[in-house]
């Protein structure tokens, strides 16, 4: 009898580290399932449709269009679609050019952008990168994420690429978006009368921010302390867009360089400087760069919310110097 005892501990203490592991099994697979669901499964549901990062799959779509012809390609980070306006560069250029950009934040990252590039661009297309004073290499897999969302095949197979996924990061913020996000928002705009211009609904196929943006809400560093170096800003998206120019010559496409706009009122007067950062940019850079640093400074009321932001009016202005840029360059 005391010999049975002794062994039942043993036997109960088996059989908890038996359920305990059918428990972890049964956990992991529902994990597993849930994330299938969330993300993978075409039934699943769509938590970003209503996300600026979606406009990023309009702009893909866009370039895939079998039937578009040669057009004038514009990418970067969020100061070109604050930045670019289509219609003004069409109207400039006036040759019938269709002009569409490929950009929604720095959070996707340039070599992301000219990964879709050497997917989608074909013979006859010119492709302008607005070089600004952020140039990410890093690069969001959950921004891609939203934007890839309902196109299954897109997503797995830029997940594919990546090569790990954080599938439990995926997970949580897929259902902080399903759950909590809508009902923050709604208090948040509730509670403030700030203009949200960072949604699908502010942008069109071409990749315009569609939304009338008025005055400006930063204050221009009257000081003029700021200086660039181009050491400093130099990283690997330079490299890449290297290596992107030989693909643009070997398919008979044509790739150019200009600068994205900043405000004026912000940069220390120091000739010398500006012309040895265009030196080193030209000298680096295989492309052709159009123009000088200093040809896209505004004054700080066309700017929006950022120092590399335009609202309306400046994007407009903008947008006319790059055309013009582009017209020199042709002839």
């Amino acid at each position: 009898m005391a010999e049975t005892e002794n062994k039942n501990p043993k036997k109960q203490f088996i059989i908890f580290i038996l359920k305990f592991v059918l428990l972890v099994l049964l956990a992991t697979a529902a994990y597993r399932l849930l994330f299938w669901f969330l993300w993978k499964s075409e039934a699943g549901p769509d938590a970003y449709d209503s996300s600026y990062q979606r406009a990023l799959l309009r702009q893909i779509y866009a370039l895939e269009d079998p039937e578009r012809d040669p057009e004038l390609i514009i990418f970067g980070s969020s100061y070109v679609p604050y930045g670019i306006d289509t219609k003004t560069i069409e109207e400039t250029l006036g040759d019938g050019t269709e002009v569409q950009i490929l950009g929604i934040e720095a959070a996707i990252g340039i070599p992301y952008l000219i990964d879709v590039l050497k997917e989608d661009t074909r013979p006859g297309d010119t492709v302008v990168y607005i070089l600004g004073e952020s140039n990410p290499t890093e690069t969001s897999i959950m921004s891609i994420s939203a934007a890839l969302e309902p196109d299954k095949e897109k997503l797995l197979s830029y997940w594919d690429k990546e090569g790990s996924v954080p599938d439990t990061y995926l997970t949580w913020r897929k259902l902080y978006a399903l759950t909590v996000a809508t009902p923050l928002e709604m208090v948040r705009s509730r509670l403030s009368d700030k203009k949200q211009v960072y949604e699908i609904g502010s942008f069109d196929e071409k990749g315009n921010m569609t939304v009338e943006r008025t005055g400006t809400e930063i204050s221009p560093n009257a000081d003029r302390n700021n200086t660039i170096d181009f050491d400093e800003l130099k990283n690997e998206s330079f490299d890449a867009l290297n290596d992107f120019k030989h693909y643009c010559d070997e398919n008979d496409i044509t790739f150019v360089i200009t600068y994205s706009p900043t405000v004026e009122e912000s940069w220390k007067e120091d000739e010398a400087m500006f012309s040895t950062f265009d030196k080193n940019v030209e000298d680096y850079m295989e492309a052709d760069v159009l123009g000088g640093f200093e040809d896209f400074f505004l004054p700080g009321e066309y700017f929006y919310n950022h120092p590399l932001h335009l609202n309306s009016e400046g994007a407009r202005i903008y947008s006319a110097l790059v055309a013009e840029k582009l017209k020199e360059y042709g002839n």
